[in-house]
């Protein structure tokens, strides 16, 4: 039995721009694909906050977020709250490059 489970297509790399965010729905579950200079990188799909404020819509500042509904600042590549440290951070999934596509894994 393989209990390993097969990445998930995202798209092509060149369908996200450097320094934006775009929202990614799979299996009824929300994520956030990043690319920024230093890659590529995917959080949780909403923020931890009362509002759940889609982190698609988060303001981009070089390897941080900026939550539109709490205004809480997280590192995009740790998901670490920098703002408010004992806060929860966001979970984070790993990406992948693989001929030309961009993947998420679960």
């Amino acid at each position: 039995m393989n209990n390993e489970i097969e990445p998930i297509l995202v798209g092509e790399i060149d369908d996200i721009e450097v320094g934006t965010v775009e929202d990614f729905e799979h299996e009824d579950n929300n994520f956030a694909i990043y690319r920024l200079d230093t890659g590529f990188f995917s959080t949780q799909g909403n923020c931890n906050c009362e509002d759940r404020a889609p982190l698609s819509e988060a303001e981009i500042d070089g390897e941080e977020l900026e939550c539109v509904g709490c205004s809480n600042t997280y590192s995009i590549v740790s998901g670490d709250c920098i703002s408010q440290p004992e806060l929860d951070g966001l979970r984070i999934y790993d990406i992948t490059e693989e001929d030309g596509n961009i993947y998420l894994n679960l």
